[in-house]
């Protein structure tokens, strides 16, 4: 038997012997989690709340980040059942059975800490290709490799951790089967090296998806206090590549950590920072329109439809008409129109019934361009999607 093994063995069968209180980080843990993910859950609805006022439809970006938010809230339910079975107090304060729960569900909790911010980020991805498809001096293929970067980097770490000893992932959490680690499992400090591997690789994406926002915001024609605001949204990615690189430094030694159900609580508070930060970077550009102060417009109806092809300006038209019967001996319609295509026409006030109303009416006809990049460079603040589609804006 290793000694890793040996000292493993000690400590969950019999406990560490030290004079340490029975204290609990557990109810720190709770509060982390389910304050963060409360945050990522109003980030989130606020995203689609806009995508559907303004878009009137949702789109791939949106599907990813909801399936992250769904998996960071199952992350969080399962953190809290594993406070409620003794994760966050000192292993050798714990009976046999909750040392085997706590560590049970500690280890498949890891399960949704990886893949909810692996969604997040391959969210972003797309959002990134939605806004490149705007500018073509944007190459969309680094975007692409870094989006199944993500899934196949963490796919593959997961699917290595979960193997490493075989069909007998039982060992770590019961104690009767502990002893069998070095005979069944590869040598933890393997996957100390592979976590090290995923935490730089999702760190490389975070800083990439910072980086590539502010060559998109630098191209477009922009004021330099509104490129600077613009990059305070979509630059976020930086504060998730701060997490992981702290997250990535509190895994250096989870080979050595004999005390799983105590010691483990600041990694586990690292990666629960790390995944709700990367949704909530990932969906705050995309709120830009619920902060902007709409000015008085009058009454409109607006019919979106496909520009013409010769350009991604839009064009307007509109007619004004009022008649009142006192004082009046005919009324005008004066169509308003770039062309001036149609005439002005007076028509005689006897050929209308009587009556005292007032009626003003105006019909403005506003073609946009309704497909997903300039849909989402608009929504951004993005110039050439404002100009494409000022409806969004407004």
């Amino acid at each position: 038997m290793s000694q890793e093994a040996s000292a493993l063995a000690a400590a969950i069968a019999q406990g560490q012997q030290a004079n340490y209180p029975d204290v609990s980080r557990g109810p720190l843990l709770v509060r982390t989690v389910w304050v963060l993910i409360s945050f990522s859950t109003i980030t989130v609805f606020g995203r689609l709340y806009t995508k559907l006022r303004k878009a009137r439809r949702l789109y791939w970006d949106d599907a990813l980040v909801i399936l992250a938010l769904i998996i960071g809230i199952f992350h969080a339910a399962w953190i809290t059942r594993g406070v409620q079975v003794g994760l966050g107090r000192h292993i050798n304060y714990l009976s046999e059975y909750q040392r085997g729960e706590a560590l049970r569900v500690g280890l498949w909790s890891l399960l949704m800490a990886f893949l909810s911010p692996m969604a997040g980020r391959m969210a972003f991805c797309v959002t990134l290709l939605y806004l490149a498809g705007t500018d073509p001096r944007v190459k969309k293929w680094p975007i692409w490799i870094f989006f199944a970067g993500q899934l196949l980097v963490n796919v593959a770490v997961l699917l290595a951790f979960y193997t490493q000893c075989g069909s007998h992932l039982s060992i770590f959490w019961t104690p009767t089967q502990v002893e069998q680690f070095a005979t069944h499992c590869v040598n933890p400090k393997i996957q100390t090296d592979l976590g090290y591997f995923q935490g730089s690789f999702n760190t490389l994406t975070d800083a990439f998806l910072t980086a590539l926002p502010a060559v998109l915001i630098e191209h477009t024609r922009l004021s330099l206090k509104s490129k600077i605001g613009l990059a305070c949204l979509l630059c976020l990615s930086i504060l998730a590549m701060i997490a992981s690189i702290v997250k990535t430094y509190e895994a250096r030694a989870l080979h050595e950590i004999l005390d799983y159900t105590y010691d483990l609580c600041p990694y586990v508070i690292w990666i629960t920072i790390e995944l709700n930060v990367v949704i909530i970077v990932a969906s705050i550009p995309l709120m830009r329109p619920l902060f902007i102060k709409s000015t008085a417009q009058p009454r409109r109806l607006r019919i979106p439809s496909q520009p013409p092809r010769s350009s991604l300006w839009s064009k307007s038209h509109s007619g004004h008409t009022s008649y009142s019967q006192k004082g009046l001996e005919a009324i005008t319609i004066r169509p308003e129109s770039q062309e001036n295509i149609v005439p002005q026409h007076h028509i005689p006030l006897h050929d209308l019934e009587p009556s005292g109303i007032v009626v003003t009416s105006e019909v403005s006809i506003t073609y946009e361009s309704s497909n997903s990049p300039y849909v989402h460079a608009a929504l951004v603040g993005l110039v050439q999607g404002e100009i494409a589609n000022p409806g969004l804006v407004q």
